[in-house]
């Protein structure tokens, strides 16, 4: 009899431990545009709540130039319903996208197509 509760015991431990549902993070695609210039990038990345710097995600795109990544644009192009992405320049926060709220004009000003430095900005997505 101790011996099956010894059993039970230990299977009870090990089902316990072990995850109940492995899940992947959702992937996201963002992009910026350049309006003045004419380009346009998109990277896709996983939406793992880690930061992820525009420099590694533009770096070697179009909208980079001369060591800078200039964008007058920012938009989700690809991502889940249950989207929240913070987009940070410099530590500031410049905007949240959502899945009702996909772009940003970087600018302040829809009359204009004002570049903006983003070379310093990061974004951090979770789904």
């Amino acid at each position: 009899m101790k011996s099956v509760i010894a059993v039970c015991s230990l299977l009870v431990a090990t089902i316990a431990a072990a995850p109940l549902e492995t899940r992947d993070a959702p992937s996201v695609t963002f992009a910026l545009s350049n309006d003045r210039s004419g380009a346009y990038a998109g990277a896709s990345f996983s939406a793992d709540g880690t930061d992820k710097t525009i420099a590694s995600l533009f770096g070697t795109s179009s909208v980079a130039s001369g060591g800078q990544i200039r964008a007058t644009s920012a938009q989700l192009t690809a991502f889940p319903q249950t989207i929240s992405c913070v987009l940070k320049n410099n530590g500031a926060t410049v905007t949240t996208f959502t899945a009702q709220h996909t772009y940003f004009d970087l600018d302040g000003n829809p009359s204009a197509a004002t570049p903006v430095d983003v070379t310093g900005a990061v974004i951090n997505c979770h789904a």
